[in-house]
């Protein structure tokens, strides 16, 4: 069945000759950045992919660079252990400092009015208006994984031992879910229903919100720790990888309790990023078979088009208006492929 899947040329691809960490799009959906893993970060026209600039962003090498999705803002997170946000211009606009060797995490709340950041087993909460910057309290163990309230006043961390959540106005606590082991990935659904988490163990943790002791959820089989979890927009459907398959959960109703998920075949390696239309229906999955599929998994599990790419796929990204993909892969290329129809 998955061969019979139309295979599409790119719009464009650039070689920037480093592997690329992460993908994101500008607010008007006219620039994308990349960040690179030996510490650069490039600004390319979305139309051509022509580098219009670039700068050494870290020491050593970059984790973690995305775009703010209400201003032309990009946060950046190294191997220096900084935090550094940036204009457009590669100015830094204000600079933070982890106090540890990596600062590995950062996410921008929903309007982009905050930035939360991780270093080792300090939170950081930057305020765009004010450029303030707060701090909670430490955590247990290494921050894995951070994620949003949709109306951008929590944000939640992952840890050893569960999951923390903060008021994002003053880093006040704002409660906890609790979990035995070590988490490595977070996902807060859209609607606030669920949070979702990657373990060590190689399976998805679920809470239902408000939490109640004794009510979670474990999603387990999978072949490898699961570190990709990606949202439909409106909460109903979770796509997590761990393997060369996407699982896509119905979380509508009662909850994905006591149901088999839609299973999508076609990849030929682990998949690396999975991401949903900000609005519409498409998945898209990026494997380490250096191939990008694109799925409508709420109605079917045959993939709708695929790009071959160069070499293993590191990041995809929608467009903010959903017509288009950014993908970063291990070679250092940065492409764009439109969506069908």
């Amino acid at each position: 069945m998955n061969s019979s899947v139309p295979v599409r040329s790119v719009d464009w691809s650039a070689s920037l000759g480093e592997p690329v960490a992460q993908v994101s799009w500008s607010p008007d959906g006219t620039i994308i950045a990349a960040g690179l893993m030996d510490g650069r970060v490039a600004l390319l026209g979305a139309a051509a992919g022509a580098v219009q600039k670039s700068w050494a962003a870290h020491q050593d090498g970059l984790f973690r660079s995305a775009f703010s999705p209400g201003a032309d803002r990009l946060a950046t997170a190294g191997q220096d252990g900084k935090i550094r946000i940036w204009g457009v211009d590669g100015v830094v606009i204000q600079e933070i400092d982890g106090g540890t060797a990596w600062a590995e995490q950062l996410v921008w709340s929903p309007s982009g009015n905050r930035l939360a950041a991780a270093a080792g087993r300090r939170l950081f909460l930057w305020d765009a208006a004010s450029g303030e910057v707060r701090e909670t309290p430490v955590h247990r163990s290494t921050v894995a994984g951070l994620s949003w309230r949709a109306d951008g006043q929590v944000v939640a961390a992952a840890c050893y031992a569960g999951v923390e959540l903060w008021n994002a106005a003053d880093g006040s606590p704002h409660g906890a879910l609790p979990w035995k082991t070590s988490l490595i990935s977070l996902a807060w659904s859209p609607d606030g229903r669920w949070m979702v988490a990657g373990t060590q163990e190689q399976s998805v943790q679920i809470w239902e919100l408000p939490y109640r002791a004794g009510e979670e959820l474990a999603m387990s089989g999978y072949p490898a720790k699961v570190r990709e979890l990606a949202w439909h927009s409106n909460g109903r459907y979770l796509a997590t990888g761990g393997g060369d398959e996407v699982m896509v959960w119905d979380c509508g109703g009662r909850g994905p309790a006591g149901t088999t998920p839609r299973i999508l075949e076609g990849h030929a390696g682990r998949i690396n990023a999975l991401d949903y239309q900000r609005t519409g229906h498409l998945l898209a999955s990026g494997g380490q078979d250096a191939q990008v599929r694109l799925w409508n998994a709420g109605k079917s599990s045959q993939a709708l088009r695929r790009f071959d790419l160069p070499s293993p796929v590191t990041d995809v990204k929608w467009s903010p208006t959903g017509d288009r993909v950014a993908i970063g892969t291990k070679d250092g290329s940065v492409a764009v492929g439109p969506a069908p129809g």
